[in-house]
């Protein structure tokens, strides 16, 4: 690298610092989150459940139980991750999902490519027209964007769509999530998914409601499969406005 490039290098750090994508420190440009996020974010183990991607400590799923196939996750939303989504989701850091979305890339390689599964194309989870341009964009879209670039996959959009308004999910019990959620989704052009597997994207599941009826939707219209991959997925230890006895795993 010649001085002026390093020259322009070091103008650029100044001006437009790299910052965690977690957490919003500055950091160097060979860092990807800083040192704090780095011992605080929590991956997830194995082994793992083979239904909902939650560490098998956690978890009491039961075969059937969801519409897809099986979620995975490469983080569990806690600490510097649950940080970092609701950076992605509430702060407007739309760059925060670069990071989020080639951890979900790396752990649809790990669990599903590697295991022969194929997909055709990436959705994801749509928002309602009115909390997009609220929001400015959707962050699942922006998740599904990086994994279907990562993955070297078709990203299909405005095929799965949300055209009814619901009360935002996290406010829920278990129970009303599950009714909640219950026709807000339709598939807009069913012969782009027809005889397809279809691998669905978002940041964080917690009952599975949500990915659940996009599934049942998508199955509907005549996709061949639906397979998850999430940012981050809840345990217990986060989800306490839910009961144990009536948690979904």
């Amino acid at each position: 690298m010649g001085v002026f490039d390093q020259l322009k290098e070091n103008v650029n750090d100044i001006l437009f610092p790299r910052r965690c994508p977690l957490c919003g420190a500055v950091i160097n440009r060979n860092e990807r989150i800083c040192s704090k996020c780095s011992k605080d974010v929590e991956f997830i183990r194995r082994p793992i459940c083979r239904i909902c991607g939650r560490p098998l400590y956690t978890c009491s799923c039961s075969k059937g139980k969801y519409a897809f196939v099986r979620n995975v996750s490469p983080l569990i939303y806690t600490k510097a991750a649950k940080k970092g989504i609701h950076r992605l989701k509430f702060n407007n850091s739309p760059a925060s999902s670069t990071y989020f979305g080639k951890l979900m890339a790396n752990a649809v390689r790990t669990e599903y490519l590697n295991l022969g599964v194929k997909f055709d194309c990436v959705i994801g989870v749509p928002m309602h027209p009115d909390e997009c341009r609220e929001r400015g964009y959707n962050q699942a879209e922006l998740l599904a964007k990086t994994v279907a670039e990562e993955l070297e996959l078709p990203r299909f959009v405005k095929v799965l769509v949300k055209y009814r308004k619901n009360n935002a999910q996290h406010t829920l019990s278990y129970i009303e999530r599950q009714r909640n959620i219950r026709n807000v989704f339709r598939v807009a052009r069913p012969e782009a998914i027809i005889g397809r597997t279809v691998l669905l994207c978002d940041d964080v599941t917690t009952s599975g409601s949500t990915l659940d009826e996009c599934a049942r939707v998508l199955l509907d219209a005549g996709a061949r499969a639906v397979y998850c991959v999430t940012a981050t997925v809840a345990v217990r230890s986060e989800m306490p406005a839910i009961k144990s006895a009536a948690f979904d795993l």
